[in-house]
């Protein structure tokens, strides 16, 4: 155990690992990011309240039965140069960290309760081979890891590439990805419920779309959550 300790700490001292979001370097026990901006992310405290902002974005639009994210997204800010890492950095490292950790803060609020299967918004198969992973299903085993429910990648799939939609309206976004996803899965899904899991929220539009795919299911229940609120 001496022996462990000691060459981990002159690994760590070679080839230090910095916060994601700071740059300065992380100590021990300190994962991706340091406990002082883990302290100073903006957290949105929706699961505390039903009615959020993120819930109602869904009203006349998908059945859900909840829906919350855990950090404001700001342009320029920290979580949103930590969502650059996990995307674009080759960091799924990150997004699974992040993961974790929201699951860990909203765990007692009863958010989670009831959950069968969780599922990460699929990537199309050709971006999933452009970036190497899915960012929605390293947050979702984060929080499989801290939850102790199944991730179920065998739910959905998405059927048609698109480029980014980032500069897109509401409306257009609905357009292109209303025809996206598909149920791929056999298995009855009927009394489940299921919580889909994306990075980060805006218009609503992809995860409407999943959700209304999934809904053909007889008497499906589903809730979302994303990491972050836009």
């Amino acid at each position: 155990m001496i022996i462990e300790r000691y060459f981990k700490s002159l690994w760590d001292f070679i080839f230090p690992e910095f916060c994601c979001a700071c740059g300065t370097t992380l100590v021990e026990g300190e994962c991706c990011i340091c406990i002082a901006c883990d302290l100073d992310l903006p957290r949105t405290y929706f699961q505390e309240h039903s009615e959020n902002p993120v819930m109602r974005k869904f009203l006349g639009r998908a059945a859900l039965e909840k829906a919350g994210a855990w950090l404001h997204f700001n342009k320029e800010g920290r979580v949103q140069s930590l969502m650059h890492q996990f995307k674009y950095k080759n960091r799924p490292d990150l997004a699974f960290y992040l993961g974790r950790r929201a699951a860990e803060e909203w765990v007692d609020s009863g958010f989670f309760k009831t959950l069968d299967f969780i599922v990460a918004v699929p990537l199309h198969p050709r971006r999933l081979r452009q970036r190497g992973y899915n960012q929605a299903a390293c947050i979702a085993k984060g929080m499989s890891a801290a939850l102790g429910i199944p991730v179920r990648s065998d739910l959905l799939e998405r059927s048609l590439f698109q480029k980014s939609q980032t500069k897109e309206h509401r409306f257009e976004r609905w357009q292109n990805v209303s025809q996206n996803f598909r149920l791929q899965s056999k298995i009855s899904l009927q009394s489940c419920h299921i919580l889909l899991v994306d990075d980060v929220i805006t218009t609503g539009a992809t995860l409407e779309a999943c959700a209304q795919v999934l809904l053909k299911e007889p008497e499906l229940r589903i809730s979302v959550f994303c990491l972050a609120h836009a």
